[in-house]
């Protein structure tokens, strides 16, 4: 071999070990996996609401995770029972209750087209706040059961619809609670309470249930500052949930019973 010969052999080998360990620094890297796709936050539900209650976690704090998280709770009367039950505040289980996304208990099957339409509550001028309110959370309550495959009343539908069952209701007795008694005579007394007289009639008009549902603060129940003279709430919280049950009670009971014309299934 010639020394040219020799001077080209060496300078091909040169070239062949770089155009190599270009390759080897440009080679293209491999794929980074993908990140992991995250679940959706699941949605909240009665489980979760005792437990930030439990943490103690503000009402108001509970209510806007209501508002801005996707929810799956069981609003039944038998669960608002277990919520009032472990003292999660009034405003808290009706933002539930309100939740659109709230699951509706198990249905039973209604009577077909059971539309309930739910009249304008009559009440003392001093009662109408109270009545309002417990009028529209019954309006809920009711939304949320299955005990009417719908239920409207006269703030949408003016008139009482052809062919609907109603619902009205009269206040009985009223009073907003007196802090002075409670401080004179002690905890327990000066309570306010509410006394509903309600009324439901059947598509043809007859009556077939009436009741009466007195609701007051529980003995136990305040608010304030410790030592003070404490507010014991109001008298209308529990007027939806129990009047859920006694509707609910009475359909079971309609239901049991073969039907008998003569029988108003008026409840006391």
């Amino acid at each position: 071999m010639t020394q040219k010969q020799a001077f080209l052999a060496i300078m091909l080998l040169v070239g062949t070990v770089i155009t190599s360990a270009h390759a080897q620094t440009h080679q293209a890297p491999s794929p980074t996996p993908p990140p992991p796709v995250r679940a959706s936050s699941a949605p909240l539900t009665n489980k979760d609401i005792l437990e930030l209650w439990k943490a103690h976690l503000s009402a108001d704090v509970i209510i806007e995770k209501i508002e801005a998280a996707p929810c799956n709770f069981d609003t039944s009367p038998t669960a608002l029972k277990d919520l009032k039950s472990a003292e999660v505040p009034d405003a808290v289980i009706l933002a539930m209750v309100r939740s659109p996304v709230s699951n509706k208990p198990a249905p039973r099957a209604p009577e077909d087209g059971k539309i309930l339409w739910i009249s304008k509550f009559a009440c003392q001028p001093q009662a109408a706040a109270a009545v309002a309110t417990v009028q529209e959370g019954d309006l809920a309550a009711l939304r949320q059961s299955s005990l009417f495959d719908g239920v409207t009343s006269f703030a949408t539908d003016s008139q009482q619809p052809e062919g609907t069952w109603r619902l009205s209701a009269n206040e009985v007795s009223y009073a907003r609670g007196s802090a002075a008694v409670r401080a004179q005579i002690g905890l327990g007394t000066g309570r306010a309470h509410l006394v509903m007289a309600y009324e439901l009639r059947d598509p043809s008009g007859a009556v077939v249930w009436m009741q009466e549902i007195k609701t007051q603060p529980s003995a136990w129940t305040s608010s304030g500052e410790t030592g003070g003279i404490q507010d014991q709430g109001p008298a209308t919280s529990d007027q939806p949930v129990k009047l859920v049950d006694a509707l609910s009670k009475f359909f079971a009971s309609r239901r049991a019973q073969p039907p008998n014309p003569s029988d108003s299934g008026t409840a006391q």
